[in-house]
């Protein structure tokens, strides 16, 4: 049984969820970063990479030490017997507030791996980093991630031709967290 203190906690390495965990990237899960986001039908929303293996892992490998630093989070989403099945990051920190982005899953991933990773990072980066707001962007066309987000609470402040800005405030997630507390762990 985990108490409300231990959810989202990060200990050796993951966060343990209901049906997901969220496990720290390392370089050996180059390929399946770069497969995800090369996979156009998932794709359509992120930032272009390079089809290139080795320039991924070496990318993870210099995210590594702003991992050891604490100022950037790169996770492995993960199901319960520890097959990938997306990831998800938190880094942009700006005073009392963190960006959180780079949400992509694999087409199969468990039916509630995508709210649940949600509320594992907002966990993650509340109560355990000790910030008040997330603020975050969606591309304009990504209707489904905007719903998501403003179901949630977020709020868009701003906007350009390209996207949509959103602030998150903690104390929207505690409401939040109140209506989607099944998907949390017990």
């Amino acid at each position: 049984m985990n108490s409300n203190a231990e959810i989202g906690r990060l200990t050796d390495g993951k966060i343990q969820g209901r049906s997901i965990n969220l496990r720290l990237a390392q370089p050996e899960d180059a390929q399946f970063i770069l497969d995800l986001r090369l996979n156009e039908s998932r794709n359509e929303f992120v930032s272009r990479v390079d089809s290139d293996v080795k320039k991924q892992k070496e990318w993870i490998e210099n995210y590594k030490t702003r991992e050891a630093a604490g100022s950037e989070y790169y996770f492995m989403i993960e199901d319960h017997a520890g097959r990938p099945v997306g990831t998800i990051r938190v880094y942009d920190y700006r005073g009392p507030s963190f960006c959180w982005g780079s949400w992509m899953l694999v087409e199969n991933a468990p039916r509630n791996a995508a709210i649940e990773s949600a509320l594992l990072i907002y966990e993650f980066a509340f109560n355990h980093l000790g910030f008040q707001q997330a603020h975050f962007d969606v591309r304009r066309g990504n209707h489904r991630v905007i719903a998501f987000h403003q179901r949630f609470g977020a709020e868009v402040v701003n906007e350009d031709d390209l996207d949509l800005f959103f602030e998150y405030r903690q104390d929207a997630y505690e409401a939040a967290r109140a209506r989607y507390a099944k998907f949390l762990p017990s």
